[in-house]
């Protein structure tokens, strides 16, 4: 009998743009601010998004609409999440505490500094992409807004759900 293998290579991608948005903001209200000013329906899924980095479990919130007119869906997702470490047992005292600090870790490790991502399902035209940044830019609250090559992204399967 004759096994097949499937390569990831061999799996297509999903093509999706992608803007990364700068906001010193609860993710509530960042989807606010995004429902309001380009007339989305962004809701909070019943389960975050869960990632396993090697000393914290992360959660991280997201938020997603259907476009159906469109065809389009988007993807409101938290980058940041900070969480105390993973527990390890330590050999000393009963009694000794030990501080711990919590650690923040990314969902898309390059891009530290971003606070949110919106992940736009179906590829948009560049002229489409850049209306949608140059809108969110125009929120007084967003304090910086850029889209982001997912060809050149190292961690794009952080960014697969569902």
């Amino acid at each position: 009998m004759q096994s097949h293998k499937m390569l990831l290579e061999d799996v297509e991608e999903d093509d999706f743009g992608l803007i990364a948005l700068y906001g010193d903001l609860e993710e509530y209200k960042m989807a606010y601010l995004l429902n309001k000013h380009l007339k989305l329906q962004l809701k909070r899924e019943r389960r975050d998004i869960d990632f396993n980095h090697k000393s914290v479990e992360a959660l991280y919130a997201h938020y997603t609409f259907k476009d159906l007119a469109n065809f389009r869906s988007y993807h409101l997702v938290a980058n940041k999440f900070k969480g105390e470490p993973k527990k390890i047992l330590s050999s000393g005292s009963l009694f000794e505490e030990e501080e711990v600090r919590p650690l923040q870790v990314n969902l898309v490790p390059e891009y530290k500094k971003v606070d949110f991502f919106l992940k736009i399902d179906e590829e948009l035209n560049q002229k489409d992409l850049n209306l949608l940044v140059n809108a969110i830019s125009q929120i007084p609250q967003v304090i910086a807004v850029y889209k982001i090559d997912t060809d050149l992204l190292k961690s794009k399967q952080n960014l697969i759900f569902e």
